[in-house]
């Protein structure tokens, strides 16, 4: 399987042909990489795409116009093979498309582009959709890309969320989210031993949002710039040093949902011809 590697002055990164997956993101100045590398005993993938779907469903797929497509939590994307459309010394663009397998899944002829750009600070990186088909689909799309920091070793980490407070956080049970009647608001998420005990913890109205990673000292370790995505999931792994960050265009289910995706929270449509695209900026502190 092809992994392609792009390098500037401070940052190497490589990409996974499978599942276009950002599987290195190394800082040439200290050495360090910042991706969490795979543990099959903790989380076994470092940065993966999710689509047509966004966390579990509760009915183990969506029903559409009254049928019923069966579909895997996060969907298909991760398992996909793209291939490169261009190639530069600080960019990469890959593509992966409807198949034989995701049609019988998902009926419909979609397209992703996934770019992966370095700049002075960190990176920025984009997932274009496309609607290939005759008829509109409903379809969410994420990002969960996973970083080597010790918040289980040093104490004291969080994430604040700048300017103004986002929704949340709320808290997931069994892989569902409840959201609705719930009206609190924060600025700031603790990452405590407890923090994912039960999963996921979602935070809504994160689109065009600034969040920085916050050391123990305070000190800004890392920062994550939003696009239009709505919401922001953060994951860990009780006693792991990681901590997964992801921007979504959609949620995991509610606990009583019934399939229909017309229902289904932080779902979009995208009609015949068009295309939308989702991006994120990372910044990682140079004495980080």
């Amino acid at each position: 399987m092809n992994v392609w590697t792009i390098g500037n002055d401070r940052f190497q990164v490589s990409v996974n042909a499978l599942g276009g997956e950002l599987c290195s993101l190394r800082d040439k100045q200290t050495g360090g990489e910042w991706l969490w590398q795979p543990q099959a005993d903790v989380w076994n993938h470092s940065a993966t795409q999710l689509f047509p779907v966004v966390g579990g469903l509760v009915q183990g797929g969506i029903r559409v116009n009254g049928h019923f497509l069966a579909l895997a939590p996060h969907g298909f994307l991760r398992h996909q093979t793209f291939s490169c459309l261009s190639k530069g010394n600080n960019h990469v663009l890959l593509e992966a498309m409807a198949t034989t397998e995701t049609m019988k899944q998902w009926p419909w002829r979609w397209r992703i582009r996934y770019e992966v750009t370095l700049e002075r600070e960190g990176i920025c990186v984009s997932q274009q959709i496309f609607n290939d088909d005759d008829r509109p689909f409903w379809y969410s799309i994420g990002w969960h890309p996973g970083f080597a920091l010790p918040i289980a070793s040093q104490p004291g980490w969080h994430v604040e969320f700048a300017d103004n407070p986002v929704r949340g956080p709320f808290l997931t049970r069994n892989r569902t989210l409840i959201t609705e009647e719930q009206f609190q608001t924060t600025g700031t998420f603790p990452l405590e031993p407890s923090s994912f005990r039960e999963g996921a913890v979602y935070f809504g109205n994160c689109q065009q949002r600034q969040i920085f990673i916050r050391n123990p000292e305070g000190n800004v370790v890392m920062s994550l710039e939003t696009g239009t995505q709505d919401w922001l999931a953060l994951w860990g792994v009780p006693g792991a040093d990681l901590l997964c960050i992801e921007p979504l265009a959609g949620t995991t289910d509610c606990p009583g949902f019934k399939g229909d995706i017309t229902h289904k929270r932080g779902i979009r449509q995208l009609k015949p011809n068009e295309n939308e695209a989702f991006r994120v900026k990372l910044r990682f502190a140079v004495d980080a």
